[in-house]
């Protein structure tokens, strides 16, 4: 049987499955988050749901479905049972239709920038209403060497390729993982997060700062305007409201660092002036805000060990001191034993798995969220 007719029959098993007995408390409450009241109103928003669920869902046992149903389903050759798992990488795009290719089309996805030949388990009659240059909202998966849909397809006129284009740019710069599926993207991303790591130095003496909270919008704001006059030298300062820079807690905390992460980008750690002091005084762990400080800092698998590193690096000794008493164990040497308690707490500082913050749009894409800002 050609696999991705295989695919279709397989789907509609794990759907089945998705939605037997064994799922349902959790099933039901996606759907009540999903639609208001739990009122189902419209299939084609559910089909996108269920797909979401079986595929992606983190299940509160732990995995998800489309696991569970290849345990279940120990028979299963290895080809369709590799198949199964490589759905859960799921591209969620807005792509372009470019043309047609025997039983498939071509979509261009405006969010990674990438063309996917995309076939049907329903065959080319499914992509009959479809003409060049329409645009398509919806999720693809790997079957073989092409793309299969999941789900359903969402399409829209050619006339609204604009709106189209100001949304997937939102979409890339509010998920940077799904628009770096792409390695020039993420190339570029890096090679310019290196250019702003430099440029900060530059400007501020040091990789991390720390400041009063009520300074960081004006730091930041100095930061970006520095960085676009290496573009533009009569470049004016960016526009404050867009930093994203009014939460309460970083506006009114006492002190807040502002670090540029190297391949990263801006991070902020309120109240780090806590974990600074507890640095040049260990005994002031035993007060519980000092302590709370330095654990966040510490297990937040999302902050970079960074910082950690540099206050570590001031005075060994003092470090030593510092992560002992937190820990609770005599004679705990940051040498020998730094790095591997790092590697516990952010392991994807360690892994290859942390990405650049800020994506690289095209001049197509940022011209079209220009366009579309008041």
């Amino acid at each position: 049987m050609d696999l991705l007719e295989r695919a279709g029959e397989l789907k509609g098993m794990l759907v089945d499955f998705a939605m037997s007995p064994r799922f349902d408390v959790e099933l039901t409450a996606v759907i009540w988050q999903s639609f208001p009241g739990g009122v189902v109103t419209d299939e084609a928003e559910f089909t996108m749901v269920l797909d979401h669920f079986a595929l992606q869902h983190e299940l509160r046992s732990g995995g998800t479905v489309v696991e569970a149903f290849v345990t279940a389903n120990p028979e299963l050759p290895d080809v369709e049972r590799d198949m199964l798992l490589d759905w859960r990488d799921v591209v969620e795009g807005i792509f372009e239709v470019r043309g047609k290719d025997r039983d498939a089309v071509l979509l261009f996805n405006f969010v990674d920038e990438l063309t996917y030949r995309t076939r049907s388990t329903l065959g080319r009659k499914a992509f009959t209403p479809l003409r060049k240059s329409m645009i398509v909202v919806g999720r693809v998966v790997r079957v073989d060497s092409d793309w299969v849909v999941s789900g359903n397809l969402a399409a829209f006129p050619a006339s609204a390729r604009d709106q189209m284009l100001a949304a997937a740019a939102q979409e890339a710069m509010r998920n940077p993982a799904a628009a770096f599926r792409n390695p020039e993207k993420l190339a570029e991303a890096r090679r310019l997060m290196t250019e702003q790591h430099d440029l900060f130095v530059d400007l501020f003496g040091a990789d991390l700062i720390v400041v009063p909270g009520s300074e960081v919008p004006g730091k930041v704001t100095e930061f970006y305007h520095h960085v676009a006059r290496q573009v533009r030298p009569d470049a004016g300062p960016p526009d404050p409201d867009r930093l994203g820079l009014d939460g309460e807690e970083l506006l009114s905390a006492e002190h807040v660092a502002i670090h540029f992460v190297p391949g990263e980008g801006l991070s902020f750690y309120p109240d780090f002036h806590l974990v600074e002091e507890a640095f040049v005084n260990p005994a002031l762990l035993s007060r519980r805000r000092y302590r709370e400080a330095l654990t966040d800092l510490l297990r937040d698998p999302d902050t970079s060990p960074e910082p950690l590193r540099q206050l570590a690096a001031r005075d060994q000794s003092s470090a030593n001191v510092v992560f002992g008493k937190l820990l609770k164990r005599k004679g705990f040497r940051w040498d020998t034993e730094g790095e591997a308690l790092l590697r516990r707490h952010k392991p994807g500082y360690f892994d290859g798995s942390q990405l650049p913050r800020t994506v690289p749009l095209s001049k197509t894409l940022s011209d079209a969220l220009q366009r579309s800002r008041p």
